[in-house]
């Protein structure tokens, strides 16, 4: 098992805390439900070729700005 650490809102944390009353939870019983939820909720296939694509552009490269250029290529039509 893994730690993950956060920083939430004193207000985030006063409704938290109330619904881990109310689910008779212990407030991590609550998150980790929660983050269950929300993953199988989400569908993603953690085998899917797309999550493993990783950027690594040179320095310069304006990927946020000129992507198209940057993943295709100059277009040689403008």
């Amino acid at each position: 098992m893994k730690v993950v650490q956060t920083e939430v809102s004193s207000e985030e944390h006063v409704l938290l805390v109330q619904r881990a009353k109310e689910a008779q939870k212990s407030l991590k019983e609550l998150l980790r439900s929660i983050i269950r939820s929300y993953l199988s909720s989400e569908g993603v296939d953690a085998d899917d070729p797309f999550f493993a694509l990783r950027f690594e552009g040179q320095e310069g490269e304006r990927g946020s700005i000129e992507h198209d250029t940057v993943l295709y290529g100059p277009d040689d039509s403008r």
